[in-house]
């Protein structure tokens, strides 16, 4: 494991866990409640996740690494390192927004893509609950992808270590000032804007689709903002009953619809 990949892993944990305690103290839904059981369920299909990400890892490492010496991609620009990494991460969070937008767009991603949005008590443990089909197609479409771009692991060991608290906090249930939230959606994509990301109307849901950087939105129309969102209602119309919240229902549910 390199030091990167370390320190990937200790500020995914660190962050989540002092995301998660925050939201008990200044949370901005109130009102929640089993927190310690929802985080559970929810990290659970996070676990589950863990099998296909773990394997993939090192095969793309090993792929990237080769595909590299055939086509390097944005290195054929002859960029100075510090530019050439920036282009690349640019270019992997392009991708992102892509590819969460498709997830909207199209039917059958949706089928996969709804397990995520169909929590409703959003915190920082749903940034990590997704449909094990859905993180396995994921996988899958990225390794084109950036071999296409000529990222190397240590430039997506570097987007994942920049992008991963980003999400984790616009997944938060911290309550934050607005102007601060006014101040920090001008680059990521703020807290306010995942709320909107994640409410029961669909119109409102399929926006904000950004992962690291929220110009994406901006530049592509899908930016949307939302007032007063404190009663907001979370999650999709019909899915929110204990029966269809537990784990074996949310990850046989794509199957069924």
């Amino acid at each position: 494991m390199s030091d990167l990949q370390a320190l990937s892993y200790i500020t995914t944990v660190a962050g989540g866990l002092l995301l998660w305690l925050l939201e008990g103290v200044v949370p901005f839904f109130s009102g929640r409640a089993a927190r310690g059981k929802h985080a559970a369920k929810n990290l659970s299909i996070a676990g589950i996740n863990l099998l296909i990400l773990l394997p993939a890892g090192p095969i793309m490492a090993v792929v990237l690494e080769k595909s590299k010496a055939v086509w390097p991609g944005v290195g054929l620009l002859k960029l100075p390192f510090i530019l050439e990494t920036t282009l690349i991460i640019l270019l992997v969070d392009l991708w992102m927004y892509v590819w969460h937008r498709l997830n909207h767009e199209v039917d059958f991603l949706w089928r996969f893509h709804s397990i995520h949005h169909s929590d409703p008590s959003m915190d920082v443990t749903t940034a990590w609950r997704f449909h094990y089909v859905e993180i396995a197609l994921s996988e899958m479409l990225r390794f084109p992808v950036f071999v296409l771009i000529g990222a190397g692991i240590e430039d997506l060991l570097l987007y994942s270590m920049l992008m991963t608290p980003v999400i984790a906090f616009h997944h938060s249930n911290v309550s934050i000032p607005s102007s601060a939230d006014r101040y920090l959606r001008t680059i990521i994509p703020s807290p306010l804007m995942h709320r909107i990301h994640h409410s029961v109307i669909r119109a409102e849901h399929d926006s904000n689709y950004g992962s690291m950087l929220s110009f994406w939105d901006r530049l592509f129309g899908s930016f949307k903002l939302k007032e007063g969102i404190r009663d907001m209602e979370l999650g999709l119309q019909n899915e929110s009953s204990p029966e269809k919240q537990r784990v074996g229902a949310l990850l046989t549910r794509p199957f069924h619809n």
